[in-house]
């Protein structure tokens, strides 16, 4: 999946040509109808989706409605899909030093299936919150791989000591997946796996566009719920970060050449029911990483990301885990 330095650019003009077009509807507010959501992401993203395709083909799209409750309820599905990928990814790889981080693991379900899958490898999994990961143990769901381990951190401001080959997760919400992407390329990791969620939340928002659907209510609560763990001291870390403001987006250089902070908090806003304003932010990231070195695929909130040969040589080297 690598491309060359001189091929980067030419990664970037369809990505690019995609956020211009939906930024445009947007703008024109073409959005939250579903032919008019169906319509444009065909348009600007088909290109980006064939790509995709070619590569990892059996995304499941019969359960990606995504702004949908369905579609929610089924993103297990799309998480399954990418565990299988980071396995074909991972599995030729013969190293001894061979290191997945999960960040955001929650239970830590996909990371322990992973080590399953791939008994050389060492996996980590990580989260704020060690209650999730405990209350998994007690139960005794299944037995922990010797590969795998658990380290209570705040991604924020992790004390994770590890160069990891590759950096994954499934589903972190707002900006938690943008610390979990610099993360990626401050470790000097090869490959970034995952799945995105939340994009209402980015930049510290709570706030979304209030419609009549049972998913914008859902979310509504769910906002209600991040805004009262936000008042409260001891839940420093969780989901929000001064770091992550809304200043510091749109995150990549040519984005902001196209748009303010002020738009992409409007695009956070309206996410909850627009897969239009979804893929706007996501876009922004796919660009992110093509200018910190990455070749890049991504299809309905899923990104594989490899960094580029030239640019591996140019990483930091960090220490072996102290987990």
């Amino acid at each position: 999946m690598s491309t060359a330095r001189g091929e980067s650019d030419s990664n970037r003009e369809l990505p690019l040509a995609a956020l211009e077009g939906l930024l445009d509807l947007f703008r024109k507010r073409q959005i939250i109808k579903p032919n008019s959501e169906l319509k444009g992401i065909r348009q600007y993203t088909s290109s980006l989706t064939a790509l995709w395709d070619s590569k990892f083909p059996g995304f499941p799209k019969e359960y990606f409605p995504y702004t949908s409750l369905r579609g929610q309820y089924y993103r297990g599905r799309r998480d399954a899909y990418l565990r299988d990928i980071i396995v074909q990814m991972l599995s030729h790889i013969d190293s001894a030093d061979t290191t997945i981080v999960n960040l955001a693991c929650v239970f830590g379900r996909d990371a322990r299936d992973l080590a399953l899958r791939l008994p050389h490898v060492t996996v980590i999994g990580t989260d704020i919150n060690e209650d999730w990961n405990k209350i998994y143990r007690f139960a005794k769901i299944s037995n922990l791989p010797n590969n795998y381990s658990f380290l209570k951190d705040d991604i924020f401001e992790t004390r994770l000591n590890v160069q990891p080959t590759a950096v994954v997760f499934f589903g972190a919400c707002g900006s938690v997946t943008d610390c979990a992407m610099d993360y990626a390329i401050d470790s000097g990791a090869k490959y970034l796996m995952c799945r995105t969620c939340c994009h209402d939340n980015i930049g510290g928002n709570i706030s979304i566009i209030k419609r009549f659907s049972n998913m914008n209510r859902f979310f509504r609560l769910k906002n209600w719920f991040y805004g009262w763990i936000r008042s409260k001291k001891k839940y420093t870390g969780y989901y929000f970060s001064d770091k992550y403001s809304r200043d510091i987006y749109p995150r990549s250089k040519v984005a902001r050449d196209l748009s303010t902070s002020d738009e992409f908090q409007d695009v956070a806003r309206h996410s909850v029911d627009s897969d239009i304003c979804r893929t706007i932010i996501d876009l922004d990231r796919y660009l992110y990483l093509i200018e910190k070195g990455f070749s890049v695929l991504y299809q309905g909130e899923l990104f594989v990301a490899e960094l580029r040969p030239e640019f591996l040589k140019k990483q930091p080297q960090f220490g072996h885990s102290t987990v």
